[in-house]
């Protein structure tokens, strides 16, 4: 057993565990383990495959029951389980493994089907993250911040993309409004890549490092996040701004 915890039985209770971080495991009828899963809160996941009938992921319909630890580390706790695992068994449980589907072109089992609310479909669905972004264009922001708040949009890009940079992007979105939509989208690409001004590699910084202006007659001062730069192909180094945001000088 690779959590050593008390088994229970999946169904309404689960609602009710404490919010915090952790990892579980999922067991099909015969107890046989079929998942190890982790979250940042345990009773946020478990709510949300109870409101949806593992929706993000339809094979884990076979739940039965569930073993459950509290961990503050729970990212480096499930991987050491996962290692143990394969270690063990010589592969992954078999819900951790990928299903065998184009990566980019899922089925319409494990296309994104967009909400208002829970129980308020809008019959819109993307299918592959071309679509996906198509859909946060013009998709009612009420349904962006539905989905947000839930972690769905960061969920479904790391099940079914295995986009894991993305998906941490768009899980520090805390925006709100036509703002939340502008940096979803702006979350389609890593703010802190930069081409090379003399080869044009691509390459990440250094270090990085924030510059703030002198205030405004707001109060509010422009704050810059600069990245230093070293070529991995030519060797040259450079500069280039990461971001740029507005913050209230302190009183």
């Amino acid at each position: 057993m690779p959590i050593s915890e008390k088994m229970y039985v999946w169904g309404e209770r689960a609602r009710y565990i404490p919010e915090e971080a952790g990892v579980y495991a999922l067991y099909n009828k015969d107890r046989s383990l079929i998942y190890l899963g982790g979250s940042t809160n345990l009773q946020k996941t478990f709510t949300n495959y109870l409101e949806t009938n593992f929706s993000e992921d339809p094979r884990k319909r076979e739940t039965k029951y569930y073993i459950r630890d509290f961990t503050p580390n729970w990212k480096e706790r499930l991987r050491d389980l996962l290692n143990e695992y394969n270690k063990e068994y010589g592969e992954l449980p078999k819900l951790n493994i990928s299903p065998e589907q184009p990566k980019k072109e899922p089925t319409s089992e494990w296309g994104f089907y967009f909400y208002q609310d829970v129980g308020k479909p809008l019959f819109e669905a993307a299918f592959n993250l071309e679509e996906f972004w198509e859909k946060v264009k013009k998709i009612p922001v009420a349904s962006l911040e539905f989905h947000q708040r839930r972690g769905d949009f960061a969920r479904w890009i790391r099940d079914v993309f295995k986009e894991t940079e993305l998906a941490e992007r768009i899980d520090r979105i805390y925006k709100i409004g036509e703002d939340l939509r502008s940096e979803l989208l702006n979350a389609r690409h890593d703010p802190e890549i930069a081409e090379c001004p003399q080869c044009g590699t691509q390459t990440g910084p250094v270090k990085t490092w924030k510059m703030a202006g002198r205030p405004s007659k707001t109060g509010e001062r422009l704050q810059l996040t600069i990245g230093f730069y070293k070529c991995n192909n030519c060797k040259k180094t450079f500069r280039n701004v990461i971001k740029k945001q507005k913050i209230k000088s302190p009183s």
